[in-house]
């Protein structure tokens, strides 16, 4: 462990010549992980958005990819999937030196990322914690297209849901794209359009700038089938306690994906909130916040 490695504040580390970032806010003794996504949104959104009502009685380690924030870009970028992010959680766990990483938690392509983990070092997960995760290999399921039939004549979220079909055939070339280009597809992410200005708030893009080089970069590494991830296939394969929550409503990642992971993984409790999209702690935040302290004291 290095020295003052749990210490409150900012820190980086180095992992094979590249340089890892994490903060550390909390009084308590036991230790949550927090993983973002790997794609360049501020990693502070976890915090902004839940995160900090836990720091009273636990301390907090928020993990910034590779690529991402104040974490150094490998030289090599092709080493920007969601794999290789999983690899990096292995070496801020020997970084802080602790034998398991007592809780472990992600939201959506962090939470594919954290279950990577999980499923490849498994006696180095005490307790893991799955929000909305993207999974690399869903049972079939048409969850997208139902969604996208139900909203396109929406006079909101259709043109979110353009948008992020035109983003796909036209990706974003700058920071600032980026920026404009998720602004104008965070109603798709909820089951109530309006709730996307409470996310815009916590995504806090003054603190912790967007980036189109992890964006377009790891979209890239993911697409790759060498890159391609076995959540569901692997699934037993993971020992920890693990909680699934899922917004019913979430048009993104399917409730098909949700109950194969939580069907497949020995120990896990699914909670399926309802009235709610891909973000649970905005749309349904007590409910959210409910299940996931009572999971967190078992």
């Amino acid at each position: 462990m290095a020295a003052g490695a749990l210490n409150p504040g900012d820190h980086i580390f180095e992992s094979d010549g590249l340089q890892l970032s994490y903060t550390v806010v909390g009084a308590g003794d036991s230790v949550i992980v927090a993983h973002p996504v790997g794609w360049g949104a501020p990693a502070v959104y976890l915090r902004n958005g839940f995160a900090h009502n836990l720091e009273s009685e636990h301390k907090l380690v928020y993990f910034t990819p590779r690529g991402n924030g104040r974490s150094g870009k490998p030289a090599d970028e092709t080493a920007m999937s969601s794999k290789a992010m999983a690899e990096d959680i292995e070496q801020l766990r020997k970084h802080l030196g602790l034998d398991a990483i007592p809780v472990l938690l992600g939201h959506s392509n962090g939470a594919c990322i954290v279950l990577q983990y999980a499923q490849q070092y498994p006696s180095r997960v005490s307790k893991l914690v799955l929000v909305d995760a993207e999974t690399h290999d869903s049972p079939p399921n048409d969850n997208f297209q139902q969604w996208a039939a139900k909203r396109k004549d929406d006079p909101i979220f259709g043109p979110a849901l353009a948008a992020m079909i035109g983003s796909r055939q036209s990706p974003p070339k700058s920071d600032e794209e980026f920026g404009q280009m998720l602004d104008s597809i965070l109603p798709y992410y909820f089951n109530d359009a309006s709730f996307a200005t409470t996310f815009r708030e916590q995504l806090d893009v003054d603190v912790d700038p967007m980036s189109v080089w992890a964006f377009l970069r790891q979209s890239a590494c993911d697409s790759e089938p060498a890159n391609r991830l076995p959540h569901v296939a692997d699934a037993g394969k993971v020992t920890a306690k693990t909680l699934v929550v899922w917004g019913k409503q979430d048009a993104l990642c399917s409730q098909v994906a949700a109950a194969a992971i939580a069907e497949g993984i020995p120990d896990s409790e699914l909670v399926l909130i309802d009235d709610c999209g891909h973000v649970p702690w905005v749309e349904k935040h007590d409910e959210f916040m409910s299940a996931l302290t009572r999971f967190l004291k078992k």
